[in-house]
Order: C-alpha cells, then structure tokens, then sequence
C-alpha cells in the first residue's frame, strides 16, 4: 500500500509540474490580477447568485426572473468576450484533456478497459501499459 500510495503522490507530482498545468495556473493569476477579467467573472458570479435567489424564492415573480436572466445572459457575454478568460478557458480544457487521459490510461492499466464515450466499454487484452510504441487509446 505503501508503495501505491508513494506512486500516487509521484504523479500528482508531476501533474502539478507539467507545462499544461503550470500554464493553467498562470493564466488563473493572470485572470486575477487584470481588472477587466476579474469584473467581469465576478459580476457573472453575481448575476447567476441572483438568478439563483430569485429561483428559490417563493414569492417568485417571473418578470424579475426574466430581468435577472436576461443581465445574467449580458454579463455571460461580457466574460466569454474577454481575452483573457477566453484564454483561461482553453488552459482548463487543456488540463481536463490531460486528466482524461491520465484517467484513460490508469483504467486501461488496472482493468485492461476504458470507457467508450457512449459509456460502453472496450477492452484492450492486448496492451501490457507502455505507451512507447501505442498508437493510442482511443
């Protein structure tokens, strides 16, 4: 158990050391520190907060609802328009890609199956977990 759990934390060391993940976390800095990100992730924050309150509100009035929407659709536009965040976005869907596989090939390994994306799954018998001179999985 010792040993799993001393390759276990191998990995996550070299998660947090690689260049997808470093670059992640850079860009999340970056987001922070520029004025024009920041607003406009935390006023998106904000107006889905509102949407949120107006929903579970009993007193609900769907005209609010819709003002509330409608500023929460607004500042949506506003946040996925900046550059910045736009780049952010792509770092994270890098790491989660990077994650995937990292979890492709932990399955593959210990059962000798992934995951099909239809949520089948796929045995590869053959595959003794060297991805030197594979072809890929999937």
């Amino acid at each position: 158990m010792r040993e799993v759990m001393k390759k276990a934390q191998e990995l996550a060391e070299a998660i947090t050391d690689s260049a997808i993940y470093l670059k992640m976390k850079e860009q999340e800095g970056i987001v922070r520190r520029d004025p024009e990100a920041s607003a406009a992730l935390n006023d998106m924050i904000a107006k889905r907060q509102q949407v949120e309150d107006i929903l579970s509100d009993n007193r609900m009035k769907p005209e609010d609802l819709r003002k509330a929407s409608r500023e929460m659709e607004e500042a949506e536009k506003r946040m996925n328009d900046n550059e910045q965040i736009q780049a952010l976005k792509e770092a994270r869907k890098d790491f989660q890609t990077m994650m995937d596989n990292v979890n492709k090939i932990l399955r593959l390994v210990v059962t000798g199956e992934v995951a099909e994306e239809t949520g089948g799954r796929r045995s590869f018998g053959g595959c003794g977990g060297s991805c030197e001179d594979c072809g890929g999985c999937g």
